[in-house]
């Protein structure tokens, strides 16, 4: 059955214009010279904006939106997802060397084995939520908490509570380490290579968007260096939601009447479009355009994510999700340095 068949697009409408106005908004918004703007990024902006709407917004309003804000959710994040695989390149990746890639590993593996294991078994978190906030961590904040939730069928509300911990660290992160690179103890312990640093900085920050923002203030080796490590953990979306859904699936119980979750197949697509990228298939001009529409697709998905959460949830979920948040920050900043001096 075509997608479309499964909806009434008059329907649609309502909410998918929604969106498109609290994204456009929230792109429109990030490029005021405003204190702290920069750092939130258009995603979260989006968020922030649609949660606003959504405590606004009168019932009447909330039921005309319905079918296009489950439509912004679900499809265009999958399809912003896809997209985002045109930002990488096999050259780029190859230019990154060998050592990236398996900083890259380390670091998701145990980042997300770690917050498995204190969130569920020390802090008490509900075990989607504890992966939600590692997979944002872990791989590329926003993006990998919006891909990760309907993977493993988390709670609609857990989804802004990870999110959450990705801006409050992520910003830390892109005020410390522009700091840290002018420390001479710093430039010693990674013996004044700044391609080490740049390593580290894509190795362990959260966002895309915050490792560029840091990226701007390293020498342009190390700044591109970061840029491509960090996309090289984007990649690595892929291998973790095929496991994800492994994990989750095996979790329901035929007594329920449910089937294991099926194989994310938009990351499978993603996968596929750094080839497009490295053979240059598409022109310049298109390409331009496609990276822009990867970004309002996901941040439509934000808005319309924002529209449906309530803050007393985020409240009720309290203290611990940011503790966890810290744990992990403590532990991409000390242990990605260890490994960077190692394999770097």
């Amino acid at each position: 059955m075509p997608l479309l068949s499964r909806f009434n697009l008059p329907h649609l409408l309502p909410g998918l214009t929604l969106t498109l106005v609290l994204s456009l908004g929230a792109l429109l918004l990030v490029k005021m010279p405003l204190p702290g703007i920069a750092m939130a990024g258009p995603l979260t902006l989006a968020m922030l904006l649609g949660i606003l709407a959504g405590h606004l917004a009168g019932n009447r309003l909330e039921q005309l939106s319905t079918q296009g804000l489950h439509f912004s959710r679900h499809y265009l994040l999958r399809a912003g997802i896809i997209l985002y695989g045109l930002r990488i390149s096999f050259d780029d990746l190859q230019a990154a060397g060998l050592s990236a890639l398996l900083i890259d590993l380390v670091v998701v593996a145990v980042t997300l084995a770690t917050a498995a294991w204190v969130g569920i078994r020390w802090l008490k978190l509900e075990a989607r939520t504890a992966v939600l906030i590692g997979a944002g961590s872990a791989i590329c904040g926003a993006a990998a908490v919006l891909a990760s939730a309907p993977t493993i069928r988390a709670r609609q509300q857990a989804v802004p509570i990870a999110i959450a911990t990705v801006v409050l660290f992520g910003s830390a992160a892109m005020v410390l380490y522009p700091w840290l690179f002018t420390q001479p103890w710093v430039q010693a312990l990674f013996d004044n290579g700044d391609v080490a640093f740049g390593r580290l900085v894509g190795a362990t920050t959260h966002e895309v968007a915050q490792v560029t923002a840091i990226a701007a203030t390293l020498p342009e080796e190390a700044a591109h260096t970061a840029v491509v490590t960090k996309l090289m953990r984007v990649m690595l979306l892929v291998p973790v939601l095929l496991l994800l859904s492994q994990l989750f699936g095996r979790e329901e119980t035929p007594a329920a009447g449910t089937q294991r979750l099926p194989i994310p197949w938009f990351a499978l697509v993603f996968m596929l479009l750094p080839l497009v990228n490295t053979l240059e298939l598409l022109p310049d001009n298109l390409l331009m355009l496609l990276h822009q529409l990867d970004q309002l697709f996901l941040a439509m998905a934000m808005a319309a994510l924002g529209f449906a959460t309530r803050l007393s949830a985020i409240r009720a979920a309290g203290w611990k999700p940011m503790v966890l948040g810290a744990l992990l920050f403590v532990l991409l900043l000390l242990g990605g340095t260890a490994l960077t001096v190692l394999l770097g």
